[in-house]
């Protein structure tokens, strides 16, 4: 089994050990916030953790009220610009904590009055002394290039921060969450047999929407870095202004469809590929996608949306690093990459 496997199936209880420690901390942290009058939320990443925090910018925005931006880090590392943050959170996400642009910017946002919190993997990473505050994903050393359990990890922790700082009683309770991905880890026999038809993929899409549109950018990323498969990313509702032409007989189409206000239009999407004859694989818990697709991966039907997100990436995980194994490829080591990437 890869190391990639074996962190994939740490994920319940490295989330379960993230509520546990990080549960009076974040309290603290969210009734120290609501003194400051926040009106507007930065989120500052790279790779993978630029995905839990384009999922985290849907979650806060909702639950909140607060207008959240993704930063671009080059306007503060290359350009060198002060912005006006003395009202503003900025949150830095980073698996190591040794982004070096990353690092800059937390440091640039602090000097410009903003309040900032890291959110890491590493206690004892150069972040966690940058920040005014730090919350840790307890998921232990991370091993395999491929990010997954520390990806989950920061994805609760938006989970943990929205359910602080929101407005009214959010819709979602996190608690759940760690059952749930024990199990969706039942998948992975079925999974199995599912990546040998998947074999000689060399493109394909990956589709999702609203809370699930970040869970498309990572399975994308792990297709591309492990299985070196070319996998655009999109939402259902971009897929249809253009890209959909892309599409002919038998082209890979994968399609994340939890339940909620966003499948009615993921089954509009799903009818349109069938007319072209696309090749399509979705992870859903609805009957009815699942018929309409050429295969399936069914999750349990208890999940709702607000939850749906950190369950349903972990069959995209296993289907990654099978896939991998399958096409001959060490999942844990990709070519060309390392664990800590620097870039300014």
């Amino acid at each position: 089994m890869s190391l990639m496997l074996e962190e994939i199936a740490e994920q319940p209880s490295a989330l379960a050990r993230t509520i546990t420690e990080e549960r009076g901390k974040i309290a603290r942290l969210g009734k120290h916030l609501k003194t400051r009058n926040i009106d507007l939320i930065v989120l500052v990443a790279r790779g993978s953790s630029d995905n839990a925090s384009l999922f985290g910018r849907y979650l806060l925005e909702i639950a909140t009220g607060i207008p959240v931006s993704l930063s671009a880090p080059s306007v503060h590392t290359i350009y060198g610009a002060r912005l006006k943050l003395d009202r503003a959170l900025v949150v830095g996400v980073s698996q190591s904590g040794e982004g070096e642009d990353i690092n800059r910017v937390l440091e640039n946002a602090r000097a410009c009055g903003a309040y900032t919190v890291g959110i890491t993997n590493e206690p004892k990473s150069t972040m966690t002394g940058l920040v005014d505050e730090t919350l840790l994903t307890h998921g232990g050393r991370e091993r395999s290039v491929a990010a997954t359990k520390t990806f989950t990890g920061q994805m609760l922790l938006f989970y943990m921060l929205a359910s602080e700082l929101a407005i009214k009683p959010p819709p979602f309770s996190y608690e759940a969450i760690p059952q749930f991905v024990e199990r969706a880890l039942e998948q992975k026999p079925a999974i199995l047999e599912l990546v040998q038809r998947y074999v000689f993929m060399e493109n394909c899409v990956v589709v999702g929407r609203g809370l699930a549109y970040a869970n498309a950018y990572e399975l994308a990323l792990k297709l591309m870095e492990t299985c070196y498969v070319v996998a655009e990313r999109f939402s259902s509702a971009d897929f249809l202004h253009g890209p959909l032409a892309m599409v002919e007989r038998h082209f890979p189409v994968i399609l994340f469809a939890p339940p909620g206000v966003m499948l009615p239009g993921v089954k509009n999407l799903i009818e349109r590929l069938s007319e072209l004859h696309a090749e399509t694989l979705a992870i859903t818990s609805d009957i009815s996608v699942a018929g309409s697709c050429t295969r399936a991966i069914v999750m349990p039907r208890e999940i709702d949306e607000f939850l749906a997100p950190i369950p349903y990436i972990v069959p995209g995980q296993i289907f990654a690093a099978l896939l991998a194994e399958a096409k001959g490829l060490d999942p844990d080591a990709p070519r060309s990459l390392s664990k800590v990437t620097r870039t300014l």
